[in-house]
């Protein structure tokens, strides 16, 4: 649905990923395939470049879309038609040249490279992404890293940490999805050419170096053997995107938390229009999450067509290919989606420290009671620390003041502390472990990868 798109796709990703997008991957696909034959020998180089030229004419002036479709519905795949019209296209202008398009290929070796094809253009787009979300993540970390708020745990309130801790494990797996996504353009991004069942018989004893001389035309990597049936260099292209999508998810389910109204410590960029309710004048709501969040809801289940699709028949399989079409570039749209979504909120996040420091203060002080416990175990042992705070936060909820006021109070505590080591204990900013130390190995990190890559 296209009133959709904007919502939940990336514009680039979803041009390559269009229908005349896939049209000219393939005919880039046969262009290069006569060229890589005509270097071999097997083709007239003059056959070669005439493919070419009209492989690069405008697209509905070699394809019409309307037939493209119903005769795909007939012939099983895209490939089988669009060859026949190319071909005509081609033999209306040159004759000779017509009688040499798709020689000695399969209809899969057509798809499956334009595919790849695809797929690079649409990592590279999705690796662009990932640096802008990094350093805008990277931004958030440096300016917030001392910013005090609560942690929490099984959506309770748990222990001090700073936003900038946060932020940074955000940046973290960022960092990790860029070099999962590198590593696979390093490896998944191969071309297939096998013929019928893989063993390009048609090009007698020269199939190797047309495979070769392919590869080179279109700069994708060489396999060792045909790869029609072993469909893992797609699941890996995929299973990158599902982690990142996923990753996206948990980032936004955090801001998304963190807007609730009786929390209220951070916000999506505002705008007109943005958030809006069509019924509650009041409300403000995380749209950029929600988009985010429907995506790394749906992806899982692309994902499982995905990976069932490793299973296939002999040679070249029957129906598990094909799932790969439909589910494969909705993967892709809804990954780079995401990606842009997440960018708008990295760059626009509306931090409300007040809150924050407002949050920790809600329990009364229960919140520190680890850190008293701490303090209090190397004096008194652990299991009594512990069961000595215990008392006093039952005490403290139950008679609804703060906790270090009943630990005053305590003759047992104040045996062992002043009241001036007590505000020390109970001050988050002394109870945050080693959240700086953290906060500098992923700076580190991401710098020196990013510098690496550039």
């Amino acid at each position: 649905m296209q009133l959709y798109a904007s919502l939940f796709y990336q514009a680039e990703v979803t041009e390559i990923f269009s229908d005349e997008g896939m049209v000219r991957y393939m005919l880039q696909a046969e262009a290069a395939l006569a060229r890589a034959q005509a270097n071999v020998g097997i083709i007239p180089d003059a056959a070669a470049l005439f493919i070419t030229q009209i492989s690069q004419q405008p697209i509905k002036n070699i394809i019409d879309f309307s037939i493209l479709g119903h005769a795909a519905s007939m012939s099983g795949n895209i490939a089988i038609p669009l060859v026949k019209q190319f071909t005509a296209v081609v033999k209306q202008h040159d004759e000779d040249a017509s009688r040499y398009v798709h020689w000695g290929a399969t209809s899969q070796d057509i798809i499956d490279t334009a595919c790849i094809l695809q797929c690079r253009d649409a990592l590279n787009i999705i690796e662009k992404q990932l640096f802008q979300a990094i350093h805008a993540t990277k931004l958030l970390t440096e300016q917030y890293r001392h910013q005090v708020m609560i942690g929490r745990t099984w959506l309770q309130q748990g222990l001090p940490l700073t936003f900038g801790h946060k932020t940074a494990r955000w940046l973290s797996s960022l960092q990790r999805d860029l070099q999962r996504l590198q590593t696979i353009k390093e490896s998944a991004l191969t071309v297939q050419l096998g013929g019928a069942v893989g063993t390009l018989a048609s090009l007698l004893d020269q199939g190797s170096l047309v495979v070769e001389a392919f590869a080179k035309e279109l700069n994708l990597n060489v396999p060792d053997c045909t790869w029609h049936g072993e469909r893992d260099r797609i699941v890996d292209i995929a299973h990158v995107l599902a982690v990142l999508t996923g990753n996206l998810g948990k980032i936004a389910r955090d801001w998304s938390l963190m807007m609730q109204t009786e929390i209220a410590e951070v916000f999506e960029p505002s705008g007109a229009e943005r958030g809006g309710s069509s019924t509650m004048p009041h409300k403000r709501n995380p749209v950029a999450a929600a988009s985010i969040l429907a995506a790394a809801n749906r992806v899982p289940a692309l994902m499982s067509s995905i990976y069932q699709s490793l299973v296939q028949e002999h040679e070249r399989s029957l129906g598990a290919w094909h799932a790969e079409w439909l589910a494969l570039p909705e993967i892709f749209q809804l990954s780079s989606g995401s990606l842009a979504r997440a960018i708008e909120v990295f760059e626009g996040l509306e931090v409300n420290t007040e809150n924050m420091y407002r949050n920790l203060e809600c329990t009364h002080g229960l919140i520190m009671a680890e850190a008293l416990m701490m303090a209090l175990a190397p004096k008194l042992g652990r299991l009594n620390a512990h069961h000595i705070v215990e008392e006093a936060c039952k005490k403290a909820v139950a008679e609804q003041c703060h906790l270090i006021d009943i630990v005053k109070n305590n003759t047992e505590i104040t045996a062992l502390f002043s009241v001036e080591q007590l505000h020390k204990i109970f001050n988050p900013q002394h109870y945050l472990g080693n959240t700086q130390q953290q906060i500098d190995a992923v700076l580190k990190d991401v710098q020196r990868k990013v510098q690496s890559c550039r």
